[in-house]
């Protein structure tokens, strides 16, 4: 690995760096041997994170050696012929240099202790992805990575437990009585080589310690009392109470936050908290059942003259009594309160008003929370339903966030200046009707206020992440270097966090002007104006027109093609109306569509089938539909093929009505006033919508040699304060398009150009697991996240010819599908349906038979390969004569007979016999009775909530009758996040279809591509294609 020299110190670099890689690092050291702050924006793809760990460990190493220098000169431990004095005072002017900032060489020096780098990141999957980086580094030194029981516990019982909070409270119970033996060896084991000399992320860590039969998550803070760099998440560092739990120490190291377009966010929750009244309810419940509980102990102790319960178990019948008294009171305060329709908005003191009402205040809050942590571990430990306990538990962090040290300078109700910061909310809800036979604790019901119709939300909200920044260099931190690929624009980012910093950056990409086109597309194929603002993005037209431009980019983009939208609500609107235009199913003929679900088991699942579409060659590519601000567009590498090119398709600004962001922009108002050089609550609106458009930007151009297209497809991105807050390094490329043509035809130049000059990476055949990155700092130039190979499903394959699109590439295996189902003519006989499936299945049990293993793969699909078309297309115009509607093709009954008995075998693999034989049972009286809604419960029942099979659930869309196909699409999407590719076609009954064929005779023409640029508009007013 070659050796680098930047002010001063030798980094280790893993190859010869680029001009920007240099710049970054150099800012980095500067930093480091300042002692200053510094904020670096290096676009993603720049190999940022590799050059951070690089850059801090060299500065590192080289302070070390100028420490250990100064001990042997104090101690004469050196030669003092003439040659060795020169090259001393060489060495000791060298690593001055390079550790300037920390005390040279004297006394004083000697005895600075070691700083640490803390390096954190917003997620897991993210500090994952370093620790990676490291290991690929050439730099080996102790690390720990810190993170939650949840997921680091090896401890079968509290693994069991439902929620994080659970496994806390169990695992400091059962470590408190040492009854883990996990936690019990880690002393033994700590020493072992597997732990001390390897680099180790989470993974590494759960299965050494199943392994060695010790705590991971113990081992981790053991490991880190030595650690050179700790990996933690955000809210390790910005929780105080996190910081405290995991024995994090600031004093003279250095904080690094990677990814850090978040820390704004994040330091505002971790300062903030919305309180129920369900939750105050459930306080009160609980605190009243282990109140008369405890009252029934003591009277049987009285009774019968028995030693009192011990103390792991006993409460203090006046302590319980008075915490219930508080609560009630506090209920009754803010019940009594009259909040408008609207809610109220209060100042920060009004929460220290309303807690001495109850009693509550910095004198009597140590005494309520040591009580409160006891009952949560009782309840955790005795019942190990902690869902009883999360009332209290959320409550004793309300008490953490109300009463934390930053918020006192003084005495007991001197509240600091720091309240200055936050606002105090109430608003009222509608009540829940509670259902017959729910448990008490059902949301806002069961409270002890007689009499009351509506419910109430208080919330704290800190509305200056400065707060909790200004917090962390009160501990004493030598440097913070916020990094990541979008903080533009940097000046208003510093002025809201409250710091100095002095050093900053914003560097340039790797690629090349030609590697990437940037185009801001105003209209759409039909002339009509793209504006997805609030007034605006339910218009029809607009949609339509929306719908016909992604069309086209669907069709000229090659590989993977990622849609972005202002939120979930404004995606779901157009998918909607796309899939009733038909404007969906065009899109399906040139890319298999997936949409970003809200749910985790949803989303890796969404993943893992758009990269499998991505990497089969019998397909042309995927379009991934998701949201700014979601998971696909903050987390995800969408290197080479996976991500050829990203639409924007509006501004995503924040909800303006939502109260939270009403006050934050009055707030922001308020501290202009005050001082000139603060953002304006405007300001800050708009900077909020350019950040969410630059992350996922971000998510295409992921390396030196990737290319792609960027698409803003929003008039209003040619506004001049839109475009000055796009990243640094698309600024100077972005075009405007006033047609929409211009756009195609630029398009089409930029991918043939590229595929022809541009190295392409080579096609994934096997695949391994999916990959959650966020920084890919050196991404693989092959195709990002691997996901096992799924086989393709069999379809007819008569026709080779219908094996090309129009534009040369193959036909994609959805493409076909939806030709067939268009074009293959309704059969007379009534062919073979699940409930005959089922019987036939039930027989062939009865006889000992069953379906061959070499037929179907473990899912259930069919094994055989698609069959792919051989030899050049040269024709282009393709005529394709339907069957006549009387002849039926030979193998047709035969082919839907195998898919009823492959949808069958796939629910028994996935479902308990008892669960089986309630399927057949919902089977046998929808078809009886037609009871859709009957069904339908039963089948989410079965599928989703019991079992978790959203894939199973979608597939049975084929089953269903054509009158509950549409019914049963929405519900799909509402429930799975994906739909079943429903068109207005499949609610015809098979007669009905018959009919329409026989007065259809009309043969359907597929024209190859116009070498003209309009013709390749595919607008539903003038479609040449499919």
């Amino acid at each position: 690995m070659p050796n680098v020299k930047c002010k001063g110190v030798t980094i280790n670099f893993p190859f010869e760096p680029y001009e920007c890689q240099m710049d970054y690092m150099g800012k980095v050291i500067e930093c480091l041997q300042q002692g200053k702050n510094g904020i670096l924006e290096s676009p993603t793809g720049t190999g940022k994170t590799l050059c951070l760990l690089c850059s801090t460990l060299a500065w590192r190493h080289t302070f070390i050696a100028q420490q250990e220098l100064g001990r042997c000169i104090s101690k004469d431990q050196l030669p003092q012929d003439e040659n060795s004095a020169k090259f001393r005072e060489g060495l000791m002017d060298d690593l001055n240099q390079g550790a300037s900032g920390w005390g040279e060489v004297s006394e004083e020096g000697r005895f600075i202790e070691r700083p640490k780098i803390i390096y954190a990141s917003r997620t897991h999957s993210q500090l994952t992805q370093a620790v990676a980086q490291l290991k690929d580094a050439g730099y080996k030194p102790h690390i720990s990575v810190l993170g939650s029981r949840e997921q680091m516990c090896v401890h079968p019982e509290v693994n069991k437990a439902e929620s994080n909070a659970a496994k806390v409270h169990m695992c400091r119970a059962k470590v408190k009585a040492r009854l883990c033996h996990f936690y019990n060896n880690v002393d033994n084991k700590k020493l072992e080589k597997d732990f001390t000399e390897q680099i180790l992320d989470i993974e590494d860590l759960v299965t050494l310690g199943k392994k060695h039969k010790a705590c991971p998550y113990y081992m981790a803070r053991e490991l880190k009392t030595s650690a050179d760099i700790v990996f933690m998440p955000y809210n390790y560092l910005l929780d105080t109470k996190a910081r405290k739990v995991h024995g994090v120490e600031l004093q003279g190291n250095v904080l690094i936050f990677d990814e850090a377009h978040n820390v704004e966010k994040m330091c505002e929750e971790s300062a903030s908290f919305d309180l129920t009244s369900f939750d105050i309810a459930s306080c009160i419940e609980v605190v009243s059942q282990l109140l008369e509980r405890t009252q029934e102990v003591q009277a049987l102790n009285d009774q019968f003259h028995s030693i009192e319960v011990d103390d792991s178990q006993g409460f203090d019948l006046e302590h319980l009594a008075l915490v219930k008294r508080l609560f009630m009171k506090l209920e009754r305060t803010l019940v009594e309160m009259k909040i408008p329709k609207d809610g109220i908005t209060k100042p920060a003191s009004f929460i220290f008003e309303l807690f001495n009402k109850v009693n509550l205040s910095m004198d009597t809050k140590e005494e309520l929370q040591n009580l409160l942590r006891d009952i949560v571990t009782h309840l955790t430990s005795d019942t190990g339903a902690f869902h009883r306990a999360a009332g209290i538990q959320k409550f004793s962090e309300v008490i953490e966030i109300v009463f934390s040290s930053n918020m006192f300078s003084g005495g007991n109700s001197c509240v600091s200046e720091a309240t200055k910061y936050y606002k105090v909310h109430l608003k009222e809800v509608e009540l829940k009707q509670k259902p017959k036979g729910g448990s008490s604790l059902d949301a806002w019901m069961d409270t002890s206020a007689p009499g009351r119709q509506k419910g109430y939300v208080l919330s704290y909200w800190c509305f200056s992440p400065g707060f909790s920044m200004q917090d962390l260099v009160k501990q004493g931190v030598r440097s913070i270097i916020l990094t990541s690929g979008t903080l533009s624009p940097l000046t208003s980012f510093k002025t809201e966090l409250k710091i100095p910093f002095p050093i900053q950056l914003e560097n340039p990409h790797v690629i090349e002007r030609h590697q990437m086109v940037v185009g801001i597309v105003t209209k759409g194929p039909d002339s009509r104006q793209l504006d997805s603002s609030y007034k605006n993005r339910s218009n029809l037209g607009y949609i339509t027109s929306l719908g016909n431009a992604i069309v086209n980019f669907a069709r000229i983009v090659p590989n993977g093609l990622l849609v972005f939208f202002p939120s979930y609500t404004v995606m779901t609107l157009c998918l909607e109306n796309w899939q009733e235009s038909k404007v969906s199913s065009r899109i399906s003929q040139y890319k298999t569509m997936v949409v970003e679900p809200r749910g985790k088991d949803e989303f890796t699942e969404a993943m893992e089938s758009f990269y499998t579409q991505i990497n089969d060659p019998s397909l042309n590519g995927a379009a991934f539909f998701a949201v700014c601000r979601g998971k696909v567009s903050e987390g995800l590498d969408f290197a080479d093929i996976n991500g050829r090119a990203v639409v924007i398709t509006g501004l995503p600004f924040p909800p303006q009505f939502d109260p939270k962001v009403k006050l934050k922009m009055q707030y922001l108002d308020e501290i202009r006033r005050k001082q000139p050089e603060g953002l304006t609550g405007r300001e800050w609106y708009r900077q909020q919508a350019s950040r969410a458009v630059n992350q996922a930007v971000g998510r295409v151009i992921r390396h030196k040699e990737d290319y792609g297209a960027i698409l803003l497809c929003d008039w209003r991105f040619t506004h001049k304060e839109a475009r000055k807050q796009l990243p640094a390094w698309v600024k100077p490329y972005v075009k405007v398009y006033e047609e929409f043509g211009q756009c195609v035809k630029e398009l089409i130049s930029f991918f043939k150009i590229a595929e022809k000059t541009l190295p392409q990476p080579k096609p994934q055949r096997a695949r391994g697991k999916l990959h959650m990155t966020g920084s890919s700092s050196g991404s693989s130039a092959a195709g990002g996240p691997s996901v096992p190979s799924v086989p393709s499903r069999d379809i007819d394959s008569h026709v080779p010819s219908l094996k090309r699109n129009r534009d040369g590439t193959h036909v994609s295996e959805a493409q076909l599908r939806i030709m067939y189902e268009e074009m293959r003519p309704s059969t007379s006989k009534k062919a073979i349906n699940l409930l005959d499936a089922l019987h036939e299945d039930e027989a062939s049990l009865s006889r000992g038979n069953t379906l061959s293993s070499a037929t179907l793969s473990k899912d259930g699909k069919a094994d055989k390969p698609l069959t792919k078309a051989e030899g050049p297309r040269k024709k282009r115009k393709i005529v394709v004569k339907p069957l006549p509607s009387s002849i039926e093709p030979a193998d047709s009954k035969e082919r839907n007979k195998n898919v009823a008995l492959t949808y069958i075998q796939r629910i028994k693999e996935a479902v308990e016999k008892e669960s089986y034989l309630k399927f057949t049972r919902l089977m046998k009286e929808y078809k009886k009775g037609n009871n859709f809604l009957e069904m339908l419960t039963g089948l989410d029942e079965l599928l989703l909530k019991t079992n978790q099979k959203p894939e199973l659930f979608r597939d049975f869309y084929h089953f269903v009758r054509p009158s509950h196909k549409k019914e049963f699409h929405l519900y799909c999407i509402s429930h799975t996040g994906q739909g079943c590719g429903y068109k207005p076609e499949d609610s015809i009954s098979r007669k009905q279809k018959e009919l329409l064929e026989k007065e259809n005779k009309s043969e359907q023409i597929m024209e190859g591509p116009s070498s003209s640029s309009l013709n390749h508009l595919d607008n539903k007013t003038n479609m040449t294609g499919l």
